[in-house]
């Protein structure tokens, strides 16, 4: 089968797997019981400054970035979003000295190489774009006509 007629779905794979990622971390940051403590404390470690309001902001980008992922809804600048975030994590690891540890039972940062395969990832979507089955796509049709 010819590329051009996979083109409107090659974007799909990754929306799935990269949303659903980012739902299910931020999720636990924003949701279960000692994320948000979790993420609040490996921020700290990590020198940004106001931790706790900071583990809001990284949970909500990744569960809202996630979802409209997903949905490919605000499509681009959810992804950008999405990459500062990771790219974040790694400067501010590499100055830190290393990505923090979690407390007990907490849900782990992406190691770097993990961080870096998201990275790839949100790049290449960045480039496809949402692709054809995406609510951008279908907004812009109707106004488009």
């Amino acid at each position: 089968m010819p590329t051009s007629n996979l083109s409107p779905w090659l974007p799909v794979p990754l929306r799935l797997a990269l949303g659903i990622g980012l739902i299910v971390h931020g999720g636990i940051k924003l949701f279960i019981d000692g994320g948000h403590e979790n993420i609040s404390h490996m921020i700290g470690l990590l020198g940004l400054p106001l931790p706790d309001l900071m583990g809001w902001v990284v949970g909500g980008i990744e569960f809202i970035g996630g979802v409209c992922m997903l949905a490919g809804l605000f499509y681009k600048p959810l992804v950008v979003i999405n990459i500062l975030n990771i790219l974040g994590l790694l400067v501010f690891g590499f100055l830190a000295g290393g990505i923090p540890e979690p407390l007990p039972d907490g849900d782990p940062l992406p190691a770097y190489r993990e961080a870096f395969m998201i990275l790839a990832g949100l790049v290449t979507l960045l480039m496809l774009g949402a692709g054809k089955w995406s609510l951008d796509h279908l907004w812009r049709g109707r106004f488009d006509n």
